[in-house]
C-alpha cells in the first residue's frame, strides 16, 4: 500500500509521517529527500528561490515499489497512491506556525495562508487520486493525528472526507491582502 502525506507547509507533514512510519514500521520516503538523491529537478523557481521538483522522474520512481510506504512532502499528492491525505491546519494556526518556521520571508507566509484557505493541496490532490482524504490538524498533538490517519487506513473514513474542512468563508477578507 502506499500513501501519502501532503498539506501546505506548516500543517506536521513531517512529524506525523515519522510517527506513523514508526508506528506501521513501514519505510517513509520524503519527496524532497528523494529529489535531491536523484537529482529530480526540472528548473528554479527564481522568485521563491526554490527548486522545481521533476514529478515525472519522482512518479516513474514510485511506480516501481511494491511494497508498504508512506510518501511525504508537499508535492507527494501528485504521486498515484492508495490513499492521499492532505493535512489541513486553521489558517491562524497555521500562520503562525509559520511565522516561527519563516520569520524573514513574509511572502511565503502569505502565498502558504491563501493557498490553506483555498484548499489547494487538496483540490490539486483529487486530480492525481481517487481516494482523497482531510485531516484537520489545528489542534491536536502527533498521536491524535497519527490516530486519523490510522482510521482512514482502517476505511472509517467518513469524518475525514473531502469537503468537510472549509476556510474560505470565514477568512476570505484576508486573501490576497
Amino acid at each position: 500500500m502506499k500513501i501519502t502525506i501532503s498539506g501546505t507547509p506548516g500543517t506536521g507533514k513531517t512529524e506525523i509521517s515519522k510517527k506513523l512510519s514508526e508506528r506501521l514500521g513501514w519505510k517513509l520516503i520524503s519527496v524532497n529527500d528523494l529529489a535531491e538523491q536523484l537529482k529530480a529537478y526540472s528548473g528554479e523557481d527564481k522568485k521563491r528561490k526554490v527548486k522545481i521538483l521533476d514529478m515525472k522522474k519522482i512518479k516513474t520512481y514510485f511506480e516501481k515499489i511494491k511494497e508498504n510506504v508512506i510518501i511525504e512532502g508537499h508535492a507527494s499528492h501528485e504521486i498515484s497512491c492508495d490513499i492521499a491525505i492532505v493535512l489541513r491546519c486553521n489558517p491562524e494556526v497555521l500562520e503562525k506556525r509559520l511565522k516561527e518556521k519563516y520569520p524573514t520571508n513574509l511572502d511565503k507566509i502569505k502565498e502558504n495562508f491563501d493557498a490553506e484557505i483555498l484548499g489547494v493541496i487538496t483540490s490539486e490532490a483529487v486530480e492525481f487520486n481517487k481516494k482523497v482524504y482531510e485531516i484537520d490538524t489545528s489542534e491536536k498533538g502527533i498521536e491524535q493525528n497519527v490516530d486519523d490517519v490510522l482510521n482512514i487506513i482502517d476505511g472509517r473514513t467518513i469524518e475525514y472526507e473531502v469537503g468537510r474542512i472549509d476556510w474560505l468563508e470565514k477568512y476570505e477578507d484576508r486573501l490576497l491582502k
